[in-house]
C-alpha cells in the first residue's frame, strides 16, 4: 500500500470514529420533575444527584434526580431571593431579603443556612448588609450586592453575620428586582466575585477580589446595553460567561470565544456550553446540536454530569443527562495515534 493511500486510510478512519462519537455524544433529556408551584430560582448540587429551588412564597424544595420527585418542601414564608451550594456540597445558603422591595430596602438580611445531608435547616444568620443577590466566598464568607440604582457589594461573615468590608459595585437599577436571572456569581475558591449591571445604557461586567477580607474591584469591561445579561462560571474557574461572551475570569478584557446566543450554563473541562436553543463548543463557538429543553434557567450538577433547566410552563425542573468529557476527542485521537503507529511499522519493512 503506498504511504498516500495508507494516510488518506487513517484520515476517513479517524473522521468516521470522530463522527460516531459525535453523534452518540448528545446531551440527553431524562425526564422532569414536577416541582408543583412556580419556582424562581433553581441550583444543583455538585456531588449529589440533586437540585434546589426557591418559590415566590418563601417554598424551598429538595428534589431528586434519580426518582425525579420531590423529596422534601420547607415552608419558610420569608421573601427568598437568592441561593447557592458550597462547592463541596455540604451545605446551602439561602438568602432572605426580608421585604424584596426595590425602595424599601432592609439595613440588614437574613441568610439560612442548610445541611445538604440531612436537608434540614442548620442555622440562621443576620447579616449586617442589605443584600438583595449572594454568593458563597471563602470558607464562612458571604458576598453580595444591594438593590436601589447605583449600589454597593458587600463581603460578610458567615457565622457573626458582620460586615467585613465593602466597594462600589455598579447599577441595579430601573425599579427592577430581578432575581431569576443570574447576574452574580463567586469562582468555585471563593476568592473573586463577578456581577453586571441592571438597567442602565452601559452594562459592565465588573471582577471583585475577595482573597482577602478586604473585597476591592480587579476589573470591568462593557458588554451591552440595557438588555440584562446573565453570568455563569464553569466548576473549574476556567471560564466566564458574560451573555454571548466567554472571557477568561483572570482578566475581563480576554475574550475567549462568541456566541449567537447567551450562554447559561458550561462544564468545567471547557468542551460544552449551553444556551437555551443549542449546545456549543466553548472554544470556537459552532453549534454541537440542538438543546433537548429550552431555557435560559440551567444549572449544572453532580461532577457538571447533568445539566437541569427550569420549565415554568409546566413547573417541571428538566433533567438532562451530559456526555463523558472527552468523549469525541479521545476517540479520534486514538485512531490517528493508532494509524500513525502502523504507520511507522509499515515504514520499517524491507524494502520501503
Amino acid at each position: 500500500m503506498s504511504d498516500g493511500l495508507f494516510e488518506v486510510r487513517c484520515v476517513l478512519v479517524a473522521i468516521a470514529c470522530l463522527t460516531s462519537s459525535a453523534v452518540n455524544a448528545q446531551v440527553k433529556y431524562v425526564g422532569g420533575i414536577n416541582a408543583g408551584e412556580p419556582l424562581v430560582r433553581i441550583v444543583a448540587d455538585p456531588v449529589r444527584g440533586k437540585v434546589y429551588g426557591i418559590a415566590d412564597n418563601g417554598d424551598i424544595l429538595f428534589m431528586d434526580r434519580a426518582t425525579l420527585s420531590v423529596e422534601k418542601k420547607i415552608a419558610t414564608g420569608r421573601k427568598l431571593t437568592d441561593i447557592d451550594v458550597s462547592a463541596d456540597g455540604s451545605f446551602m445558603t439561602v438568602l432572605d431579603n426580608v421585604t424584596r422591595e426595590y425602595w424599601n430596602q432592609p439595613p440588614s438580611t437574613y441568610v439560612l443556612k442548610f445541611d445538604l445531608q440531612s436537608q434540614s435547616q442548620s442555622g440562621i444568620t443576620l447579616v449586617q448588609s442589605p443584600l438583595f443577590h449572594m454568593a458563597l466566598g471563602r470558607q464562612n464568607r458571604i458576598t453580595g450586592v444591594a438593590v436601589n440604582q447605583w449600589v454597593n457589594v458587600y463581603q460578610d461573615d458567615a457565622t457573626t453575620g458582620a460586615q467585613l468590608s465593602t466597594t462600589s459595585g455598579g447599577y441595579f437599577g430601573s425599579g427592577s428586582t430581578d432575581w431569576q436571572t443570574l447576574t452574580l456569581v463567586s469562582n468555585p475558591a471563593g476568592t473573586r466575585m463577578f456581577r453586571t449591571d441592571i438597567g442602565i445604557s452601559s452594562i459592565e461586567v465588573m471582577a471583585f477580589d475577595t482573597s482577602t477580607d478586604t473585597i476591592t474591584g480587579a476589573g470591568a469591561r462593557t458588554v451591552g446595553s440595557y438588555t440584562t445579561e446573565p453570568v455563569y462560571i464553569n466548576s473549574s474557574g476556567t471560564s466566564l460567561y458574560v451573555g454571548d461572551l466567554r472571557l477568561n475570569p483572570n482578566n475581563l478584557q480576554q475574550t475567549l470565544g462568541i456566541f449567537p446566543e447567551n450562554i447559561y450554563a458550561a462544564t468545567g473541562n471547557d468542551t460544552l456550553a449551553f444556551g437555551a436553543n443549542n449546545v456549543y463548543d466553548p472554544t470556537w463557538g459552532n453549534v454541537l446540536q440542538a438543546m433537548p429543553v429550552h431555557s435560559t434557567q440551567l444549572t449544572m450538577g453532580q461532577f457538571d454530569q447533568y445539566l437541569y433547566a427550569w420549565d415554568g410552563g409546566t413547573n417541571r425542573v428538566q433533567v438532562m443527562e451530559v456526555p463523558e468529557p472527552g468523549g469525541t476527542g479521545l476517540v479520534a485521537a486514538g485512531a490517528a495515534a493508532m494509524c500513525l503507529r502502523r504507520r511507522r511499522r509499515w515504514a520499517g519493512r524491507p524494502g520501503r
